[in-house]
């Protein structure tokens, strides 16, 4: 009833009548009442005027009997309430009782309200103002007949609007609620295919425009109905032809998905057999790099390490690359979102290239432009994936000349239109040997170069630019190539990055410093004052080193003297010895002086300052001025964990890789905790059966009985002797998700991938054992 059309027409009829009639009334009766307020008013002034004029003549005679006798009287009127006379000072003349003779009947006294109207008038004697005559009209009658017009209207309104409403209801009922009703009722007869028309006579309005498309309607469903058999009989006969193609064709989809397969399981295990094969002496190779790392070296040998800490790293992200080679494939491959500093990773893009790229004496820089911001959220390893690729591709076609890396803010919002998410734009240029413009649209192929006599002189797969397209479109960017043949190229690279609201230069120690940059690389010069701008207070640029001299010693008969000086160790083609005996010979401090050398230039001893790898990142220039600009630096402390003293812990350690058995063995050399190694799974079996261990390091690949075998039998010994578990970390070489899942299915607590890192294995003991006295 409720969602009827004749329902809800009753209703927003009856409201606007209601509305309409509400707002009549309501004019009606406070015109009513206006008016009567208004009659009953002059009626008092007229009596008051009269009033006034006999007390004029009274007052001053001091007749206040004639007075009271005439308030009296016109107290007898039903419609005064009081009558109440004033002398000049404002005070009553006449009281409640009579003020003359006892024999007057006592006096109204004056009442003061809602239900009293108030009229006054000044009693004149001559032109001299002597009392005023003050008289309450009572107001009840007039509200009382106010209130009889008011019910009388509310019957007449009422009679009023049923009256309107059931004749709109009829109307309304006639030529629009029967005709829709009709309409509906033969709608459910064509559902039950019974083809009906309608009859609305000749109205031409909206409904019988309706009326004559749905009988239009109905004559065509017909027609096709008796149609529809036939059409049926003939689609049956071509749906059992197409049945029997299909069968056909299922069968021999299913032997093609048997064999494709086949063909995916065989590439997962040869995957997953060559990350293992890799990542195993990865992990010696690596980990002996930390260990490394951590002993005495000067800044140079540091540097060397570094890249080959690096470069072990980038070895790792290739794997990866390939291990993710079928998810990208497929849209499948995973991506983070994590604080990402753009100096910092094209920077360490170029340490890991920079040795091909210095060996050809090439320049290596890259520049920033202020307006982009300083962090950002991303995922900095896929993004340090394509650049490694993208410059390793640059010095690897490039024989003279530069490779060089641009950034800034492409103008506008993201395509989401949010305000953190900023479009950034890359330029990766080099002065190569350039590519035909018919090979353009290839390049970014997978197997393809733009020549078969390219691939012999310079080698590589033609994968690498494959994956970038493919990374750089999965992480919503675009990437495309500009490029003429002996004149180099540039790819572009534009990527949507959500800036970090956290990012701040206030802490850099190059906040509020000068420095002086000596280089005659002009590139270079110029993109390493860029980059510091927004965190020195002033710098300078020398393109010679005569130029840097002359800066130098202004500086110093200013009373400013430059913080730090940034030289290029091989300016004007000299030996790094030479460039530095220079700058000692301009009475700075040592330890002020930063050497950007490249790799391959001779060893400088006895220097206090420090020596840089080109091109400097920020971070690398801040770790050396700090050095520099404070000269009773302290070496820095390991990062304090915990406050408790470490508890000794039962260790073992079951792996068959002896160098790996000494790494772990290394890493633990500092540590209170006792470690055992059985070199296979037998061994570590009778191990654990035999002494008590806190925590377990398992391989997974072990001759004799696996990694997998030997967890489950650790597991079934405890639970048939009720012994406390123990802890069961896997060492594992493989990176797929299934290898893992196969891991924890078969009882260990957590896993490691390989390569290893010292800090990893400290942060698992402290997460999983808690090897701290409190």
């Amino acid at each position: 009833m409720r969602d009827s059309l004749r329902f809800k027409i009753s209703i927003g009829t009856g409201l606007i009548l209601l509305l309409f009639f509400f707002l009549l009334g309501y004019y009606i009766v406070n015109s009513q009442k206006r008016m009567l307020e208004d009659n009953l008013y002059e009626h008092g002034n007229r009596i008051a005027a009269l009033a006034a004029r006999s007390c004029a003549e009274y007052l001053p005679r001091f007749s206040f009997f004639l007075i009271e006798d005439l308030a009296l009287s016109i107290e007898q009127s039903p419609q005064v309430a009081f009558c109440e006379i004033y002398n000049r000072e404002g005070s009553p003349i006449l009281q409640s009782g009579n003020i003359v003779s006892k024999s007057h009947i006592s006096k109204n006294k004056p009442t003061y309200g809602a239900d009293v109207l108030i009229v006054s008038k000044p009693i004149i004697s001559g032109n001299e103002h002597i009392g005023r005559v003050e008289i309450g009209m009572r107001l009840d009658k007039a509200r009382q007949e106010i209130q009889e017009n008011t019910f009388s209207l509310i019957i007449l309104f009422s009679a009023c609007m049923l009256c309107t409403i059931i004749t709109l209801d009829a109307f309304f009922q006639r030529i629009l609620i029967s005709p829709l009703r009709m309409l509906a009722n033969n709608t459910r007869k064509i559902a039950r295919r019974k083809f009906v028309t309608v009859d609305v006579g000749k109205r031409m309005d909206e409904i019988g425009i309706l009326a004559l498309n749905f009988n239009h309607m109905s004559r065509n469903l017909e027609s096709l109905y008796k149609n529809l058999e036939v059409n049926v009989q003939e689609r049956t006969h071509e749906l059992e032809t197409a049945n029997r193609k299909l069968v056909k064709a299922i069968a021999k989809s299913e032997a093609m998905a048997v064999e494709a397969a086949k063909g995916t399981l065989a590439k997962s295990q040869f995957l997953a057999a060559m990350s293992h094969e890799i990542r195993t002496p990865m992990n010696a190779i690596l980990g002996m790099a930390e260990i490394l790392a951590d002993s005495s070296l000067d800044d140079e040998q540091k540097g060397f390490v570094e890249i080959l800490q690096e470069s072990g790293e980038s070895l790792l992200h290739l794997i990866n690359e390939i291990l993710d080679l079928s998810k990208i494939e497929a849209g499948e491959i995973p991506f983070e979102r994590k604080d990402l500093n753009i100096d910092r990773l094209i920077g360490k893009a170029f340490k890991v290239t920079a040795h091909a790229g210095h060996g050809k004496g090439l320049e290596l820089s890259y520049n920033i432009n202020r307006d982009v911001p300083e962090q950002l959220l991303g995922d900095p390893t896929r993004l340090q994936q394509i650049f490694v690729n993208l410059i390793g591709n640059a010095i690897k076609f490039t024989e003279r000349g530069f490779v060089v890396v641009e950034s800034s803010l492409v103008q506008g919002q993201d395509a989401n239109g949010s305000a953190n998410i900023m479009n950034i734009h890359f330029a990766v240029k080099d002065s190569g040997i350039g590519i035909e413009e018919d090979k353009l649209d290839s390049i970014f192929d997978r197997f393809t170069q733009a020549d078969s006599s390219t691939t012999r002189k310079y080698g590589g797969t033609g994968l690498g630019l494959s994956i970038c397209k493919s990374l750089c479109e999965a992480m919503g960017g675009k990437i495309w190539i500009e490029s003429r043949k002996g004149f180099g190229t540039t790819i572009h690279l534009e990527m949507p990055l959500e800036k970090d609201p956290r990012s701040s230069v206030e802490s850099s120690p190059l906040r509020g410093k000068s420095v002086l940059i000596i280089n005659d690389q002009d590139y270079s010069r110029q993109a390493l004052a860029i980059r510091l701008s927004k965190r020195t207070k002033r710098i300078s640029k020398a393109q010679n080193m005569a130029e840097g001299r002359s800066f130098i010693v202004n500086s110093i008969k200013s009373n400013t003297p430059y913080d730090l000086v940034i030289v290029r160790g091989g300016i004007h083609g000299w030996k790094q010895q030479k460039t530095l005996n220079e700058l000692r010979g301009m009475e700075i401090d040592e330890e002020k002086i930063i050497l950007v050398t490249t790799v391959g230039q001779d060893y400088i001893e006895e220097f206090n300052g420090s020596v840089l790898l080109a091109p400097v990142d920020i971070h690398s220039l801040e770790t050396a001025s700090q050095k520099a600009l404070d000269k009773n630096r302290k070496q820095p402390s390991a990062p304090i964990q915990h406050t408790g003293r470490i508890r000794p812990l039962d260790i073992l350690l079951v792996e068959d890789n002896k160098a790996n058995c000494m790494l772990i063995q290394l890493f633990f050399k500092d540590m209170p905790h006792k470690l055992k190694i059985a070199h296979n799974g037998a061994e570590g079996l009778e191990q654990a059966r035999t002494n008590k261990f806190d925590i377990v390091f398992m391989d997974i690949e072990m001759p004799v009985m696996d990694g997998y075998e030997c967890t489950r039998k650790i597991r079934s010994w405890e639970n048939q002797t009720e012994t406390r578990p123990s802890i069961i970390v896997a060492l594992t070489a493989h990176a797929l998700t299934e290898a893992r899942e196969k891991i924890l299915e078969a009882g260990c607590d957590s896993f490691l991938t390989k390569p290893i890192s010292k800090d990893k294995i400290i942060s698992t003991i402290n997460e999983l054992c808690n090897p701290y006295f409190t």
